[in-house]
């Protein structure tokens, strides 16, 4: 029944006007709302910064809600949902010969449109001119500091070796940025770093929320470690943990139906060979201090670095002006992501 279900949504969708008004008040709502956190704010600063005019900068906003009518729906389904692009995956109590046969009840007479396929227009990134970007949001709570850096795309052959290096850096509690930023100092209550790689390329970042006077110390610290990864690969100890953290988040992934779902359906969007899942794990451990060191030292020179910081920058004093010297200095009410260059050229 529920993929009966499924199906009829994605091959006869009724996109209705009045159900396409609720999402767009709905999303207005979360567009504001997002407006006025220094983290989501950071975050959309740093993808447009290092995807620029790229499909992958694109960012949501008020106007591109606002002008989206039922027609460009009902056109993109068209165009975009079709059979060959469909992977249909069950995951449970359920033997192969009757998920084969009921794929082929609900799915086997969707017929493939005529048209051809739209060309995928998503090119390589396209990185903003402004290596630095500082947001003015009087009366924040906190500041949002963010570092973004080049990564690689899904199929680079050093896929494996960026993963580390990055679990190395900001994967976990233990990792380098958390211990020189939350466990030596308390200068925040944990840096994330996430990792984003398509077909085109890929990009790194790691963000951190401080008090406003700390945000040029947590900045110059996150440049920092990413400088001494070049400098100081990891001790055999140090790389035998964050191996061991991305070997244990992979397997957790196959506890469930839903993780195992999700990991086949995200490794097959990704255009990757399914023996690549395989072989996970020995890649992983295959990876070597000297190629963490080899990796951050051509990926992740300082030119390569676009660093944001979004907060109250009268309250973050001198220290964030020195550690960002020579940054775009932006109120938030002048920056404008309709626009490729966020305003830059006005």
């Amino acid at each position: 029944a529920a993929l009966g279900l499924l199906a009829d949504v994605v091959r006869r969708p009724l996109l209705a006007a009045y159900e396409l008004e609720v999402w767009r008040q709905q999303t207005l709502d979360d567009l504001a709302l997002a407006r006025a956190d220094p983290s989501a704010v950071a975050a959309q600063v740093a993808r447009r910064l290092h995807w620029g005019a790229s499909a992958y900068g694109a960012v949501v906003t008020p106007t591109s809600v606002r002008r989206l009518a039922r027609a460009d729906l009902r056109a993109f389904h068209r165009s975009w949902v079709r059979p060959e692009r469909t992977l249909v995956v069950l995951a449970g109590d359920v033997a192969p010969p009757q998920a084969l046969a009921l794929a082929r009840r609900r799915l086997g007479g969707w017929p493939a449109p005529a048209a051809a396929m739209p060309p995928d227009e998503a090119g390589a990134a396209q990185p903003l001119p402004l290596h630095d970007v500082l947001v003015d949001m009087p009366g924040a709570g906190q500041s949002s500091v963010v570092l973004a850096a080049p990564w690689v795309a899904s199929g680079d052959a050093e896929r494996r070796v960026a993963e580390v290096a990055a679990a190395v850096l900001g994967g976990g509690y233990s990792s380098r940025l958390n211990q020189q930023i939350r466990i030596r100092r308390g200068l925040s209550y944990g840096v994330f770093g996430d990792g984003e790689s398509l077909p085109a390329g890929g990009w790194w970042s790691a963000a951190a929320q401080t008090d406003h006077a700390n945000a040029g110390q947590v900045l110059h610290l996150l440049r920092d470690e990413m400088r001494r990864l070049a400098d100081e690969p990891p001790a055999a100890d140090e790389l035998t943990a964050r191996q061991a953290a991305l070997l244990g988040g992979f397997a957790r992934r196959w506890e469930t139906t839903a993780g195992i779902a999700a990991t086949l359906a995200s490794h097959w969007a990704s255009d990757q060979p399914w023996a690549a899942l395989e072989a996970y794990a020995d890649e992983v451990q295959a990876v070597t201090a000297e190629q963490v060191r080899d990796f951050a030292g051509r990926r992740w020179r300082d030119e390569a670095l676009q660093a944001v910081v979004v907060g109250d920058l009268d309250a973050a004093g001198g220290a964030l002006a020195a550690a960002a010297a020579g940054a775009w200095r932006v109120p938030l009410a002048a920056l404008d992501f309709d626009r490729t260059d966020l305003g830059a050229g006005r």
